[in-house]
């Protein structure tokens, strides 16, 4: 859940990213039966600036989680990574794997919440979205240490059926350098909506448009996400990481009047950056 406070307006907004479990699947503790049955798990502290055109400016201390555990193929997932914010688990079964590639069946969510509120005429208004969960494919390939990533998803909830085969999809590309005891990890990645699901979470209909937020409809869209990070072993258990991201969302995300009339009332920037400082003790 990710909530951002707007004088009277109150949105929130949330995501699971596909890009956490790319980056810590070298981490994991591997046994015999399965390339990826075992576990990974590290909680960490430390310092945490974000800047997003989707909420109120984050300054300060950060709590973060990474986790991950397989069974004869069936796998939970927990992230709460460089953006900060919690996700629910993401559900899967590892079905096929060799050398190079793993291929899994999915459940995740794809979108939180999003909800705003404000006063006119008076009157309290409220829009509201319910997470949006997804059913799919993810493939992951692993040559030394580089990664690709490639998710595809169908989207739902109690509130939204698409018209789509293809709602949500991400590419991820990963590559770790080994420098003495410095790791240096470099992430580029793109994220894909279909119109039914960007309509859902950013687009207004003419039976919500007032004088602040006007009707709008749009076509699917497409993020951009760089990050780079660079770690050091404290300890055996001890990891400490530096890391910056830098997200360029969509237009048609972008033209939305919520997104819109959030960054006007806190003149809020047009891309996403993040930067932390964490230790993490990895189990």
């Amino acid at each position: 859940m990710r909530t951002l406070l707007l004088g009277l307006m109150l949105v929130s907004y949330g995501g699971y990213s596909f890009a956490e479990e790319a980056s810590s699947e070298d981490k994991l503790q591997q046994d015999d039966k399965n390339t990826r049955d075992g576990y990974y798990f590290s909680i960490g502290t430390g310092y945490w600036n974000h800047e997003s055109p989707l909420r109120e400016k984050r300054n300060g201390l950060a709590l973060v989680i990474n986790g991950r555990y397989q069974w004869n193929g069936f796998f939970v997932e927990l992230a709460n990574g460089s953006s900060g914010t919690a996700n629910l688990p993401t559900l899967g079964y590892n079905f096929y794997g060799n050398e190079h590639w793993n291929f899994d069946l999915l459940y995740a969510i794809t979108d939180g919440t999003g909800e705003i509120r404000y006063e006119m005429d008076g009157k309290t208004h409220e829009m509201s979205t319910l997470p949006i969960s997804g059913v799919g494919l993810r493939a992951l390939g692993s040559w030394g240490n580089t990664t690709l990533q490639l998710v595809g998803l169908n989207s739902f909830n109690s509130e939204f059926r698409s018209d789509t085969a293809l709602d949500y999809a991400a590419l991820w590309l990963g590559h770790r350098w080994q420098i003495k005891n410095w790791s240096l990890n470099g992430l580029v990645g793109a994220k894909y909506r279909s119109s039914d699901l960007m309509n859902y979470s950013f687009g207004v209909t003419e039976r919500e448009a007032d004088k602040i937020v006007s009707a709008y409809e749009t076509s699917s869209g497409v993020d951009y996400t760089a990050q780079i990070d660079l770690t050091y072993p404290i300890r055996k258990n001890v990891l400490f990481q530096i890391y910056a991201t830098h997200t360029q969302f969509s237009d048609e995300m972008l033209d939305s009047p919520i997104i819109k009339y959030a960054r006007k009332w806190e003149n809020r920037p047009e891309k996403e950056q993040t930067f932390g400082i964490i230790v993490h003790y990895v189990f």
